[in-house]
């Protein structure tokens, strides 16, 4: 099931990316303000399917990287850690499109207005640092990595890896030149993918059109080569350590949340402590991803199903935190008017409340509850545990911001803490998802 809904995300990506890319209201020589405004429906259509894809993709690439062991493992994990920190991030960048238009969508609003605001965000290290320099540079490294860690592992053939490099050329040539330039890349990439996924839904023991067979002893294992301990799994070990590793950022990001009861109207008083609280549960929503597919690689089907949507809903969910930037900045530069007005716009575009913020923030918490009551179904863990994991988002919801709102993370800390440390007891030689 994994590997398929994988595969599917890894044709779905570009094709998302070719629309998302048609519809763009900004193609051309016009690139200033006032293009969101003439054009409201396209320009959110372009920015929540810019996100879907490149969340397929790096869902799909995530799927690609799983079934690398041995050969080509150092390559897989370097396009591992950048497509979590990198292309993931990157997503969330299509926010700063959705906050453009709320501001573009009031009329009194100047260009020069416009632009202190962007000037404002730009001012900000932590979403410089955290957010838009690790987003750029990890989307880049991962769609050249990526593809060629695959074909070095034999995952995909050279010429699928070969087409997806090309494809990423021609789109960061002429992405915004006027249609049909603009499309040349995600079609080229659309074939590539598309090519990558049949590839990766082969028998591991069946050959590639441009390389020898695998010998037995190179498929051992249904994710291909053999594992070496030293080499075995660097996604497994990254997971299981994102299991203390995410719910600690998340009690780190919930511990600087400004005073003032989340009320964020009051943010611009604290503008360095909404800063860093935004980055630390953006970070903690996206540790999670591998700390869930780890989860899901030793459980049974229904573990991997709930894994499988969570890692789609805390990717969305994780974009969600650059609102905090954009909201602070609009309350720094215009006012908290503009600021409430903004927010209330937002909150009325269906198409990105309903197509990701809603399924972002509902399914990434039941997701998480579901994914540790999976383990205990599947006798990884004991009840009580999971138990833990529930409590401790409920510990989040029913209790006030402040010292008291860090003891439903501090509760996870310890809940996934134990799911990681029975997780360390079970055999590392295990198949990856299928």
């Amino acid at each position: 099931m994994w590997r398929k809904a994988t595969a599917a995300c890894l044709v779905l990506a570009p094709v998302a990316l070719a629309v998302a890319t048609g519809v763009d209201p900004a193609l051309g020589e016009d690139q200033g303000y006032g293009v969101y405004r003439q054009h409201p429906d396209a320009t959110l259509w372009h920015a929540v399917l810019l996100h879907w894809a490149w969340v397929m993709l790096a869902v799909g690439f995530i799927g690609l990287l799983l079934r690398i062991r041995g050969r080509g493992s150092v390559p897989a994990a370097i396009g591992w850690v950048a497509t979590l920190l990198g292309l993931v991030t990157f997503s969330g960048l299509m926010a700063f499109d959705i906050g453009l238009l709320a501001l573009e969508q009031q009329p009194t609003l100047t260009d020069a207005q416009l632009a202190a605001y962007d000037d404002q965000i730009g001012s900000y290290a932590w979403a410089q640092w955290g957010w838009q320099v690790p987003g750029i540079l990890g989307w880049a490294l991962a769609l050249i990595v990526v593809p060629l860690a695959a074909a070095w592992a034999r995952v995909i053939s050279w010429w699928a890896a070969g087409l997806a490099l090309a494809g990423t050329a021609l789109y960061l040539l002429f992405a915004i030149s006027p249609v049909p330039l603009c499309l040349t890349g995600p079609v080229v990439l659309i074939v590539a993918y598309t090519l990558a996924a049949r590839q990766s839904l082969a028998p591991s023991e069946t050959a590639l059109p441009d390389g020898p067979a695998l010998a037995p002893s190179e498929a051992a294992l249904p994710g291909g080569p053999a594992l070496a301990p030293s080499e075995a799994a660097f996604p497994r070990r990254a997971g299981l350590v994102c299991l203390v590793a995410a719910p600690l950022s998340f009690a780190i990001g919930m511990a600087t949340v400004p005073p003032g009861s989340g009320d964020s109207s009051t943010y611009a008083n604290h503008p360095g402590l909404a800063q860093a609280s935004a980055f630390f549960l953006h970070l903690a929503w996206v540790l999670f991803v591998p700390a869930v597919t780890a989860v899901a690689e030793r459980g049974g089907r229904f573990t991997r199903a709930a894994g499988f949507v969570t890692v789609l809903a805390l990717i969305n969910f994780s974009a969600l935190m650059l609102g905090d930037y954009t909201d602070l900045a609009a309350r720094q530069a215009l006012g908290d008017p503009v600021a409430d007005r903004a927010m209330a716009l937002t909150d009325g575009y269906a198409l990105f409340t309903l197509g990701w913020a809603m399924p972002g923030m509902v399914l990434s918490l039941l997701g998480l509850i579901a994914v540790a009551i999976g383990a205990a179904r599947d006798g990884l863990v004991r009840w009580w545990v999971p138990a833990l994991v529930a409590a401790g988002f409920a510990g989040f919801f029913m209790l006030p911001f402040g010292p008291l709102g860090v003891l439903g993370p501090a509760v996870l800390v310890v809940g996934f803490g134990l799911l990681g440390a029975a997780l360390r007891r079970t055999p590392t030689a295990e198949p990856v998802l299928t």
